[in-house]
């Protein structure tokens, strides 16, 4: 019996340091575990964040790339019938279907109207809405890469007054306007 008794007592440290050395070994498993989580939350929110980035700059490609071709037209919208000078100007790319539009010296409007910017074709297609606008504290406002349909020819562009909810064809008066090439 005290040969059992004796090794009882020399296991019993053993024992006790393998636990320990085991409750070591899980509680530094689950903090790397959790660092690990941890770390594949930054990378996908870092990834979102690149996403986002792409967009925003394949966006601003695209306003380049209308503004920049040589292929683009540049098209100055004059005011047709008021004492001040709201003055515009288109820079269209036809294949593309691009468009951008930048607007000065705008009068403000009631509360319920808006200004809506128009295409009209050649060969006396219906006219083609590219935009409502409002114009910002300074009377200035722009019109970037509106859905219109690539291809189109353009005969002029128009700048009228509508309902907020903008209209199916332009209103009249004539606000400003700029014929195409």
């Amino acid at each position: 019996m005290t040969d059992e008794t004796t090794q009882t007592k020399q296991r019993h440290p053993l024992t006790w340091l393998g636990w320990l050395l085991a409750a070591v070994f899980a509680v530094t498993a689950a903090a790397l575990a959790h660092h690990a989580a941890w770390l594949r939350g930054q990378l996908n929110a870092a990834q979102g964040g690149a996403a986002q980035m792409q967009v925003q700059l394949d966006h601003a490609n695209q306003v380049v790339a209308v503004l920049g071709s040589p292929q683009s037209e540049h098209v100055v919208l004059t005011e047709t019938r008021q004492p001040a000078h709201p003055v515009g100007q288109v820079s269209w790319l036809a294949s593309r279907g691009a468009l951008v539009f930048v607007a000065g010296g705008l009068r403000d409007l009631p509360s319920d109207k808006v200004y809506e910017l128009w295409l009209i074709p050649a060969r006396g297609k219906a006219p083609i809405p590219a935009g409502l606008f409002r114009p910002d504290p300074d009377h200035g406002a722009t019109v970037v890469l509106p859905p219109v349909p690539a291809e189109t020819q353009a005969s002029r562009f128009e700048v009228t007054v509508e309902p907020g909810h903008g209209s199916e064809t332009p209103s009249l008066p004539i606000v400003i306007q700029g014929e195409s090439r």
